[in-house]
């Protein structure tokens, strides 16, 4: 395996301390050494001036559709996709075609990931057989086939009682539940954020108190559970936010959250003119919510930034916004979000920011990644800060063109993603 030697990049390590200008050497597709002194010979020098360098970022909520719904995505387009982003590893989400409620499915996700070696492929199991919340998977069996958590993702376990049964096993076998928080009888037929849009448009819409009611039901249960270890996935309301600061301030040290980039950043207006491409679940909500998710950003409440990347098919998407399916493409865009709308917009530094997308997702999930310590896997993204761009999905490498972000101007762009210390994205093309 070649070596590579970074020289002139400004870091970003926060696992680290790191934030400053160094040089990086990789051998044998680990990190080798850090520091603003390095003479160590290099089969390929990179000159990494006015860029600017960090581990690869971690995604904790990906839709890769494989195996089932090809027409949609495959793990080899989400990893393309995910390369493109500057995005090393993600965990992908069971509501796959069977669902992965199995050995088999998991089994095959993990070797088909092995097979292309593009991204780090963490799957999940699902929570209960088929998603449908009534009877659970074996959870022991999903872990020991290689799912780093279980989920219903997409639905919420509705019955109390086996949602705390699902976390009492979570336990014992020291898997992490991640929850999607929905209570389906205040869904009902909402399409879109119940409120002042939702009205103009003449559509049904699903209140806050949807999400909020059951953030609070997830939180009683894993503590009744002995604290399991509980994710929140994609937070959207100020009441989920809410309670989950509220919850951490007493002392739950098991829970973590996560905020999908969308929620902090648009609003449900984005759904004037029946668009679409904003119809997603949780759906985009009010300004108040939005304003409420930044705050829990900057105070902590908030643990990790995904994209819960979903592409459809453009026939999905071509329909009434009634009848369309749910879900926005995220992964190539995830990291310029961030840079715009939180670090640009003044509410919080790079530094935490990149946090939120390296160390604190790989704490969460309990793996060896998000950080440029001597000795761990070079996975590495290269960003250009100052690079102004208009998102056009159909131009991507995923499969879906559905993204909520289509035609506006984000800032910073992925150059370079290097995975495992070889180049496997550089400036649009894929190298394998």
């Amino acid at each position: 395996m070649t070596s590579i030697l970074i020289k002139n990049a400004h870091v970003i390590d926060p696992f680290n301390k790191i934030n400053g200008k160094c040089h990086i050497f990789i051998q044998n597709g680990k990190i080798a050494a850090v520091g603003k002194d390095i003479s160590n010979k290099a089969d390929q020098e990179i000159d990494a001036r006015g860029l600017t360098l960090t581990p690869g970022l971690i995604d904790m909520q990906v839709h890769f559709r494989e195996p089932g719904r090809e027409d949609k995505e495959t793990i080899e387009t989400g990893a393309q996709a995910c390369l493109a982003g500057g995005i090393t590893s993600a965990v992908a989400m069971p509501n796959t075609t069977p669902a992965a409620d199995n050995q088999t499915v998991i089994e095959f996700m993990v070797n088909r990931a092995a097979e292309i070696d593009l991204i780090n492929l963490y799957p999940t199991g699902a929570i209960t057989k088929g998603q449908d919340g009534a009877q659970l998977s074996e959870i022991n069996e999903l872990k020991n086939a290689g799912a780093i958590a279980i989920t219903d993702d997409g639905y919420d376990v509705q019955d109390e009682g086996v949602l705390r049964r699902a976390l009492e096993y979570a336990k014992t076998t020291n898997m992490l539940l991640m929850s999607h928080c929905e209570t389906n009888s205040l869904t009902g037929d909402g399409v879109m954020h119940e409120g002042w849009v939702s009205t103009q448009l003449g559509l049904a819409g699903t209140p806050a108190e949807s999400e909020t009611l059951a953030v609070h039901k997830n939180i009683m249960l894993a503590n009744m559970a002995g604290d399991a270890r509980l994710h929140l996935l994609h937070n959207s309301t100020a009441g989920a936010i809410t309670a989950i600061r509220a919850a951490k301030k007493l002392g739950q040290k098991n829970l973590t959250a996560e905020v999908s980039v969308q929620h902090f950043s648009l609003t449900d207006e984005e759904c004037f003119g029946y668009n679409t491409n904003a119809k997603m679940y949780p759906p985009l909500r009010s300004k108040e919510h939005v304003d409420a998710i930044i705050a829990g950003i900057k105070d902590g409440t908030v643990d990790a930034l995904t994209t819960d990347h979903a592409p459809h098919t453009l026939s999905d998407k071509q329909k009434p916004f009634a009848d369309a399916a749910m879900g926005s493409t995220g992964v190539e865009t995830s990291f310029a979000v961030m840079n715009t709308y939180l670090v640009e917009a003044g509410h919080i530094d790079l530094n935490h920011g990149i946090s939120l997308m390296t160390n604190k997702p790989a704490e969460i999930l309990g793996i060896d990644k998000g950080t440029l310590s001597v000795g761990a896997d070079a996975d590495i993204a290269l960003f250009n800060l100052n690079h102004k761009w208009a998102v056009d999905g159909t131009k991507g490498f995923s499969k879906g063109h559905n993204c909520v972000f289509n035609g506006k101007e984000l800032t910073g762009k992925c150059v370079m993603t290097i995975h495992n210390g070889a180049i496997k994205y550089r400036d649009g093309e894929i190298l394998v």
